[in-house]
């Protein structure tokens, strides 16, 4: 989805809310999929020919636990807060790598989501805090059935030090 800031793109001071809900594509490199669209909340503001785009974003999605590796569902809230500037009012001297620059009178509104929703995706995902995981032995889930595997393995190169007890 492209959003057009030509209301308020040539008009230093001038606000434009957005309350949109944009329906995003997970790529096949992501351990995730989308259940439901993005619902974004914010505002777009000039100021001093700086568009700064700020709010917040929704989304519920599907992802697999990291330690039992079932699907789980999770809503994810997460914030937008980025430096919009125009290619051609931008010499070499002033760049800043913070600020995304746009052309024409519009800016592709599905990537700056994607970007501020990726960022906070958590590092690790778990289906619930206390996830038992899988036995590392028969490869049970421990959440839905207890194993009868034996929990006193230990590296053979220590077995010398048994002795020593």
């Amino acid at each position: 989805m492209e959003l057009n800031l030509l209301p308020i793109l040539n008009f230093d001071g001038r606000k434009m809310q957005i309350k949109e809900d944009v329906q995003l594509e997970a790529s096949e490199n992501d351990t995730f999929s989308f259940i439901s669209p993005v619902h974004f909340e914010g505002e777009a503001a000039n100021v001093g020919g700086t568009i700064h785009l700020t709010g917040c974003g929704t989304v519920d999605i599907e992802l697999m636990c990291d330690r039992c590796t079932e699907a789980f569902k999770a809503t994810i809230e997460f914030e937008l807060d980025e430096t919009l500037k125009k290619e051609d009012e931008v010499s070499s001297s002033e760049e800043n790598p913070d600020t995304i620059l746009f052309s024409g009178t519009s800016v592709d509104f599905d990537e700056l989501l994607y970007t501020n929703f990726y960022m906070n995706l958590p590092s690790k995902t778990l289906c619930s805090e206390d996830c038992k995981g899988l036995c590392p032995i028969c490869g049970k889930n421990l959440n839905h059935e207890e194993c009868n595997c034996s929990d006193n393995n230990t590296d053979p190169r220590f077995d010398i030090l048994d002795k020593l007890l």
